[in-house]
């Protein structure tokens, strides 16, 4: 076995000394980060061409966050010729609700949306001060008309 320097084992004396703590040492409780709200939009939603509307939804996650929430929505079809915006009533985010779904029926400003391509930007808002965007595509398919 060799000799341990005076200066060495000091230094790792320190340095151990500094991790306990912090509590970083081995067997140490470190807390986990908060977690962060999310939010995602489903790959299909539906255009109804009589009505001027589109509909989307998506899962939502509040993180450690809590308070009143919603989602604002902004839809894009045919790059900008017909957009909307509009949003899906979450209610709240709680220690009972922390996620679930969500689903928003968006106007067309001009125009209607139709079955295809579209692009879009949903914000989970939690407040007072939380907000967490997502830019997704989305693929309208036709409403079906029920009798």
């Amino acid at each position: 076995m060799h000799p341990v320097r005076q200066p060495v084992l000091a230094a790792g004396l320190t340095a151990l000394a500094t991790a306990a703590t912090l509590g970083l040492a081995p067997g140490a409780a470190v807390a986990a980060p908060a977690a962060s709200p999310s939010i995602s939009v489903n790959w299909f939603g539906t255009a109804d061409g009589r009505a001027h509307t589109a509909t989307v939804g998506g899962r939502f996650d509040c993180g450690a966050e809590r308070g009143l929430a919603y989602i604002e929505v902004h839809l894009d079809q045919r790059r900008g010729s017909v957009t909307g915006f509009g949003f899906g009533v979450i209610g709240a985010c709680t220690d009972d609700r922390t996620a679930g779904t969500w689903t928003a029926t968006i106007p067309a400003d001009e125009g209607r949306f139709r079955p295809g391509p579209a692009t879009t930007i949903a914000r989970l808002v939690i407040e007072p001060n939380s907000l967490t965007e997502t830019t997704e595509p989305v693929r309208l398919r036709p409403r079906c008309a029920h009798p």
